[in-house]
């Protein structure tokens, strides 16, 4: 089975596309977005955060943050007190 070349879905037989360019280089692509977002508009799959490239990048990142001893910073959401009303 082919992978796509862009967001790394496994592609059964018979499903996708295939792209050769002049020089002999194949690409396998799942679907026209796949496409469009490698050929046409020329995206990085690391910069797409939809595409297995970038979620395998991201996973890589959190385990290396762990091991490092670095724990993830989170913003708290702040709260206003309520003003108790005088009788």
């Amino acid at each position: 089975m082919a992978k796509c070349s862009f967001c790394e879905k496994q592609l059964m037989k018979g499903t996708g596309m295939l792209f050769v360019k002049k020089d002999g280089t194949a690409f396998f692509f799942c679907s026209s977005k796949c496409q469009k977002n490698s050929l046409k508009l020329k995206r990085s799959p690391y910069a797409a955060k939809w595409t297995g490239t970038y979620q395998k990048e991201k996973q890589a990142d959190k385990k290396a943050a762990q091991k490092s001893g670095k724990a993830r910073k989170r913003r708290t959401k702040r709260t206003r007190k309520k003003k108790k009303k005088k009788r």
